[in-house]
């Protein structure tokens, strides 16, 4: 009877094998859809054959264990892309929103490209007829479109940039709560023991499903751990789940108090901000970057725009016949000091020379030898000295009070310049349009001015210059006698007096037949800039004694000041370049990372799909596979069936034989 019992037993042993085969092959086919399941087979071993007459015969069969279709590299392979594809989508959906807020489809030429041309517009509207009120009333208006689309833009882009800082905490938070997860599970793996079974794949397989979300949540790499456990890492080497322990993220106020949301590892406090890549966290990151860069660089325009407006207001004189003041106002850069400083210094800056000027963010730190700033976006070092009063890229720096070694602050020249520019006055005649001189030949009557000259030489107003850019020669009168009428008349072919308007000489001259001669006159300061001085040429030629001009501060009718604010639209204004131009170049820049954002989205999505296919082909549900597994999981089933049956067939015929 062993012999049979042998054979009933190994009988017994393939259909319960097949028995565990098909319950398998049931649990892989009603998990077809569910996320993280990987495809399931039985781990079979022949048993020890047993010794029989004619040697060693086989026992039949035994089911070890339940292993799951799996490859580590491909998994990780689709995983990391997963991450890659979702950081892509994030910045594509970003670029998306960014150039909403610039027409790019005009190439610049609409949007704050268009009301700015239209501002310039209406200064030479003016400049055509500079006692028209109505004129001056449009330019006004026009200023106020300007200053009103720097705002809605500026607000939009400080709209998103609180947007992303919003998601960058949920995402944070969806990190760490991700991360919790896996560890937990971890946890549960190691607590089992014995051989694998579906129960412990269950919990691999939501482990992996996790792992995999979390990548699509910030860049990670993977390494396996005891057991089907898994350790998973940032892309710069932090532990963010380690066996059954996990390790958080967390996101506070920067190094600088600057309302920038940072990314800090919660164990040790190290801000990872800058080396956070992947995943919606990489791509919210780098998409603020751009939004901040965008608002940089609009709130540049501004700057540049009111501070070369307003320096050409205080050349010219209104219709009242005063110094003109600023027609916008621009809140001046912000400094934040570095919350770890440990002196006393405080730093103020101001754009003086927006034509130097590159917008951007710089950290300036107290060194041993006085002082260093870094710009944020290149990373590019400037030394700057000791101080107090430092010179860096068109501003202004000044520090007060002393700084220790190590202390740093952060100056962000533009930061609030887009929504805060705005124009300072509702009163067309406060517009400068007038030159502050006009000549005219001849002396002063009391019916006005009547030439009288005989020379040839003439005299016209020229464009106000700082003193020190001054030909040698140049006779200049003080500021104590800008806004006066003055008159120049020469005494001889090669010398000139000029006169106040009571005819008392304030002033001498020499004049050159080949080169003429130079007057100016200095600006009072303020408004105007220190050292500007009004200039007026005298031309070539041959002078006749008793020859005169009259110098005329310039009245209603008079609109050099207004040319002079006009031709500003084609002069280098912003980093060498024109508004118009630095605005084209800014739009420019955004349709590119745009065209960039969708090509790289693209690609991302195309290697991700390739890479989750490669994946499911191993470990995922295959119908047809599981379908033809079924069929000869059932025939072996059948078989060992038979077997049993005529086994049993047997036994009882062998029993009524005996008892027979």
């Amino acid at each position: 009877m062993g012999g049979i019992n042998q054979v009933l037993d190994s009988a017994l042993s393939g259909l319960l094998a097949a028995q565990a085969g098909m319950a398998t092959e049931a649990n892989n086919t009603s998990n077809v859809n569910t996320p993280g399941y990987a495809v399931e087979g039985l781990n079979q071993i022949e048993t020890m054959s047993a010794m029989g007459p004619i040697g060693g015969i086989g026992t039949g069969t035994s089911v070890v264990s339940i292993q799951r279709s799996f490859d580590q590299y491909v998994y990780q392979e689709m995983v990391q892309a997963d991450s890659v594809n979702q950081a892509a989508q994030v910045v594509l959906s970003g670029t998306s929103s960014l150039s909403s807020v610039f027409p790019l489809a005009s190439a610049g030429a609409g949007g704050l490209g268009k009301v700015i041309g239209s501002f310039f517009t209406a200064a030479n509207t003016v400049a055509q007829d500079p006692a028209n009120l109505s004129n001056r009333d449009a330019f006004l208006s026009s200023a106020q479109q300007v200053t009103s689309l720097f705002q809605s833009v500026g607000s939009q882009l400080a709209s998103n940039i609180s947007t992303v800082n919003g998601q960058i905490t949920q995402s944070v938070a969806q990190i760490d709560n991700l991360a919790t997860q896996i560890a937990q599970i971890n946890k549960d793996i190691l607590s089992k023991s014995g051989p694998s079974d579906s129960a412990t794949n269950s919990l691999i397989d939501q482990a992996d499903q996790l792992v995999q979300q979390l990548g699509e949540q910030v860049g990670i790499t993977v390494a396996p751990g005891a057991s089907g456990t898994m350790d998973v890492y940032l892309a710069n080497g932090m532990a963010l789940v380690n066996g059954a322990t996990s390790y958080s993220l967390s996101t506070a106020s920067g190094s600088f108090n600057d309302g920038t949301l940072a990314v800090k590892y919660a164990p040790n406090g190290e801000d990872l901000t800058n080396r956070i890549s992947g995943g919606q966290l990489g791509g919210l990151l780098s998409m603020r970057s751009q939004y901040v860069s965008a608002n940089d660089s609009v709130g540049g325009l501004a700057v540049a725009l009111a501070s070369a407006i307003n320096g050409q207001q205080t050349l010219g004189l209104t219709l009242n016949g005063q110094l003109g003041k600023a027609l916008f106002s621009v809140p001046a850069p912000v400094v934040f000091a570095g919350a770890a400083n440990t002196g006393a210094a405080t730093v103020t800056a101001t754009v003086s020379n927006p034509n130097a000027f590159t917008s951007g963010d710089y950290v300036l730190t107290r060194i041993a030898g006085g002082y260093q700033a870094v710009n944020v976006a290149t990373g590019q070092t400037t030394s700057l000295g000791a101080g107090p009063t430092l010179s860096l890229d068109g501003m202004t720096i000044q520090v007060t009070g002393a700084a220790n070694v190590g202390d740093s602050f952060e100056i962000e020249p533009t930061l609030k310049a887009a929504t805060g520019i705005a124009v300072t006055t509702t009163d067309p005649s406060a517009i400068a349009a007038a030159a502050p001189y006009v000549a005219t030949a001849g002396v002063m009557t009391s019916g006005g001015i009547k030439n009288t000259n005989i020379g040839n030489v003439t005299m016209t107003a020229g464009a106000p210059t700082t003193s020190g850019s001054l030909p040698a020669g140049t006779v200049i009168l003080p500021a104590a006698d800008f806004g006066q009428q003055m008159s120049v008349k020469f005494t001889s072919a090669t010398k000139f007096n000029v006169l106040n308007s009571s005819n008392v000489v304030v002033a001498s001259g020499t004049y050159s037949g080949t080169n003429g001669a130079e007057i100016a006159v200095a600006y009072p300061s303020p408004p105007a800039p220190a050292g500007e001085v009004a200039t007026l040429t005298l031309s070539a030629g041959t002078p006749v004694t008793g020859d005169s001009f009259v110098m005329t501060p310039g009245g209603t009718g008079s609109n050099g000041n207004m040319v002079a604010m006009a031709k500003l639209q084609t002069a280098s204004l912003l980093s060498g370049q024109t508004l118009n131009d630095a605005y084209t170049k800014l739009v420019t820049d955004i349709g590119d990372r745009g065209a960039e954002a969708n090509a790289a989205g693209q690609a991302a999505q195309s290697v991700f799909t390739r890479a989750q296919s490669n994946q499911q082909s191993i470990s995922g549900v295959n119908l047809d596979e599981e379908a033809a597994n079924l069929v000869q999981l059932q025939q072996a089933y059948q078989a060992n069936a038979q077997v049993i049956g005529t086994i049993q067939s047997l036994i009882s015929s062998l029993i009524t034989a005996m008892h027979g």
